[in-house]
This record gives C-alpha cells, structure tokens and sequence, in this order.
C-alpha cells in the first residue's frame, strides 16, 4: 500500500533548493533594492532649500499622512496592503518556493511558514498491512531571527502541540495532542546566527546543505494512520514569540521577545540585514525611550508579520499604526506618538509672526463620524476582525451624512486596542484645521511635535493651541511652520461631541 504523503508530497511539488537561506543575507538582492530606494526618499528632503529642521516624514495618523499616503499609494508594499487585501489568508498559509521573502515577526503573533523542504520514507507495517513512505517529513521556514519560541503548533486551525520552551526546542520539549500523539514529532530553531542545526533533518538533506544560520524554523516528521490524517496534510501555523528587540532604555542589554511598538521600530531602523541600517547615533534615544515608557502605559501593542519585500516607508507606516506613532527628522530621527501633552505651549502672536498666515478649514474629506477597522483577533484564534466605531451624535451634526474611513491594522491583535485607535483618529479628524506661518528666527528652536499658541487678530483666534506638524529655516533666516489643532481630549477613550470653537471661545 502507498501512503497518501507520497502522493501529497508529489503534488505540491517540494524538495525545493534552499537558495534564500542559504547565507546571512536570506533578504536578497530585490530587498536590498527597495531598501536602498526607500531610504533616499526618506533622507532627501533635509538637502532642500527651505532647510527642513524638522518634519513627520513617516506617521501612522490617519491626518499626519493622507496626502502622503495618497501619492505613495501605488507603492505601498507593506503590510497592511497585503493584509487589506487578503486578510487572515494571506498570514496564516504556508507558502512554497525559494523565492518567497522571509517576515519579520514582532510580539506574539500566529502565523503560516515557508515550505521549504519535503522528504518521504519509511515503511510501517508488514504483508497487507504495510505502507511505504509512511514518514513524511517537513520543514517551514518561519521568520528572520532570533525569535523568542514557538509555543504552539496548529493542525487546520487545532492546537497540535505545545511547548514553555524557549529558544530552541526538540521533540522531548513538546506535548503533542490527541489524535496525533506518537505520530507526529515536532523540532524549532530560534534563529540565531550560531545555531545548530536539527540533526533529524541534517540527516535526510544529503548534498543539500542549507545552514538555516539566522533563521526561526521548525521541522516535523508525521507518520501516515489513515485515521489521523484523514483530511491529508493539514495547513500548518505555528503561535511565535517574536523578534527579540533592544530596551531603548538599556540599548546594552540582551534583546528580548515583546509586544512593544517602539522596540520594533527601533530594530527596523538600526537593523542591516533587512531594515535601514542606522546608527543609534542617527536616534534622538530619548524620544524612543518616551515613545516606549507611553506606549506601554497606555496598553498599545506591536505584533504581527513585518514583509521584508515591502517598502521602507510602508513598512514604517505599519508598524507605527500600532500606537499612532510618527517619524521626524531633524538632526536626527525622533519617535513621537500623538498623545496629550503637559507642556507648556510657547506663544505665536503677530509680533514674531511675518508675512501672511494660511489657515485650513477641514472639509468632509477630513471629517469622520464612523471609522472601521479590521485587524487579526487574537481572542478569536486570529481571524479576522471589523470594528466599527460610530458617532450618532456626530452625524447628526453632518446633516445626517456617513463620514467614514477604513483603516488595517496589521500588527493590532486586540479589540480594545483597535477601539482606542478608532476613537483617536475620529476625535483627531474633529480637530484637524491646520495653519501655516511663518515667523521670525526665535521659532528655530521649535521643534515637531512641540504645542505652540497662535494668536492672531486677522483669523480672530486667541492663544489657540496647535501641534507642530513640519518646521523649515528658510534662506531668509526665518522659520516656516506648519501646525494642526490639539485639544486634550483626542486622546481620552470616548469620542469628543463637543469640538473646539475657531476663536477659542
């Protein structure tokens, strides 16, 4: 009797050469590519006349990038374009082939592996009662390393088996479920650069020599019984710890495996082998370790598959839509997340004002009163999830109307999480004029992010409060900036009926 594994091995095609993981680089030529394209359109714009001493060149709000994000949308690569388009599909199947770029994984997430090697043999049984290629044996590249473990493996969807070993584990490690108790042996490596390699599938590779150096993996050897395996070969998905990232606050100390939004966009920035290569020099750490220290307070979380074949600017976007996050840059690169600030605001008036003012009022494109979400629910075994926050009071003040947006967030695993986004991003659309000025040299210490008040007697506001979105020293020694209304309250976790007047009354 033939095993069933033989005809599935055949027929998806396995035994694949191992090409892209076969040295340090596994992200190749082509993210080496879009990385080197990314990173010059990042760093272009402090080269330009006005100088630009400070900008949100890359930010998860919705308001701090629409413009952005509506040009660069044919190049979104990231993410959340995949995500957007085929959702919990396109994480949680194995892919095959050589070609297939190799994720990032940030905090606890489940996810599908590469396949990239598949082997049969074995004979089990004797006379009528034998079965050939009775073992089939697998291995799934899962993530760019060093992960924290992986605690879990699913079959279709069930727990399989399940481990509190960290690191590397072998098949003594795991508690394997029933039906498949005694006919499945299950093996993980972590991904650093020294790992071993598992000798059980060492064995089987012959001339084929992949080291996996740098590389989360596991290995699985499944022995054919018709009645264990009676759907064929499962889909596979594996609940991973993810990537271990640096403390901001302690950059010396060992990486560990987190949820933490900041840490992620830290190792995506300084990372050489498929981030932008930075120096921690070119970080202004202090805001890191704010951004951090906030966003753990306040329960935000970064877990989900980074796509190394995405762009730069997509790639940041996304990871910052975890906490509403944005990018400046200055002399150096700060992380800022849009929150409510205790600072005191420096004042603007006519009398260091120059020239004319240019003051926006938000159209209905700015507007919200019902924003929806769609994230992988970890509540729910990961699957896909909608929230939909909206405001009958806000749309009775638009005249009846739906005003609304879609967002994906592909590294957002709770609900509670995804809600306090929403909320933010409604309350922020309600306050979301914007005005331009420029003023007299002493505004060249302002920096983005800073809260300024604007008093100005043309527009009849007085000592109103904004948020700096962009600041540029112009050939004139005078400093241009751009600045979006701020008003506490966005950041609380219910949505503002009651917005703030034009003339701050």
């Amino acid at each position: 009797m033939q095993s069933k594994f033989k005809k599935l091995a055949t027929l998806t095609g396995l035994a694949l050469g191992l090409t892209l993981v076969t040295t340090p680089a596994h992200a190749g030529f082509i993210v080496a590519a879009i990385v080197t394209w990314a990173t010059a359109a990042v760093v272009a714009a402090p080269i330009l006349v006005p100088l630009i001493i400070g900008a949100a060149v890359i930010g998860a709000s919705i308001l701090i990038t629409k413009k952005s994000k509506e040009s660069a949308a044919a190049m979104d690569m990231g993410s959340a374009a995949d995500f957007a388009q085929s959702g919990n599909q396109g994480i949680m199947v194995n892919k095959t082939g050589s070609s297939q770029s190799i994720p990032v994984i940030y905090g606890e997430t489940r996810t599908g592996g590469i396949r990239v090697f598949a082997h049969t043999e074995g004979t089990v049984g004797s006379g009528d009662d034998e079965i050939n290629n009775a073992y089939l044996h697998l291995a799934f590249v899962i993530a760019e390393g060093e992960v924290g473990a992986c605690k879990k493996i699913y079959f279709d969807g069930v727990e399989a088996g399940s481990t509190s070993t960290t690191g590397s584990s072998d098949h003594g490690n795991w508690s394997i479920a029933s039906p498949w108790s005694g006919k499945v042996q299950m093996y993980f490596r972590p991904g650093t650069d020294s790992q071993a390699e598992i000798t059980q599938l060492g064995n089987l590779k012959g001339s084929w020599s992949p080291h996996f150096k740098g590389i989360a993996y596991a290995y699985l050897r499944l022995e054919y019984e018709s009645d264990v395996w009676t759907n064929g070969l499962p889909e596979i998905t594996f609940l991973i710890d993810g990537k271990k990232t640096r403390d901001p606050n302690n950059l010396g100390a060992t990486p560990t495996s987190n949820n933490r939004p900041a840490r992620a966009v830290l190792d995506y920035l300084t990372n050489t082998r498929y981030g932008k290569g930075l120096s921690t020099d070119d970080l202004d750490m202090a805001s890191f370790i704010a951004a951090d220290t906030y966003a753990n307070n306040h329960g935000f979380e970064c877990r989900g598959n980074l796509i190394t074949s995405g762009t730069l600017y997509a790639n940041l976007n996304d990871l910052l839509s975890s906490c509403r996050g944005y990018l400046t840059f200055g002399n150096k690169y700060r992380l800022l997340i849009d929150q409510e600030s205790n600072e005191t605001p420096v004042e603007i008036t006519d009398a260091n004002t120059v020239g004319n003012l240019q003051y926006d009022l938000a159209d209905k494109s700015q507007l919200y009163n019902k924003m929806t979400a769609k994230f992988l629910d970890a509540a729910t075994e990961y699957k896909d999830n909608v929230k939909v926050l909206t405001s009958s009071a806000l749309k009775t003040k638009d005249n009846g109307l739906d005003l609304e947006a879609e967002i994906s967030l592909p590294f957002t695993k709770t609900l509670s999480v995804a809600t306090q986004i929403l909320t933010e991003e409604i309350n922020q659309s309600r306050q979301s004029h914007t005005i331009s000025l420029t003023c007299t040299v002493e505004a060249i210490d302002i920096q983005v992010g800073d809260l300024v008040n604007i008093t100005n007697e043309t527009f009849g506001i007085t000592s109103k409060t904004f948020r700096v979105l962009s600041s540029s020293l112009d050939p004139s020694n005078e400093v241009t900036l751009v600045c979006r209304e701020y008003d506490e309250h966005v950041y609380g976790s219910s949505i503002i009926t009651d917005e703030l007047a034009d003339n701050n009354d």
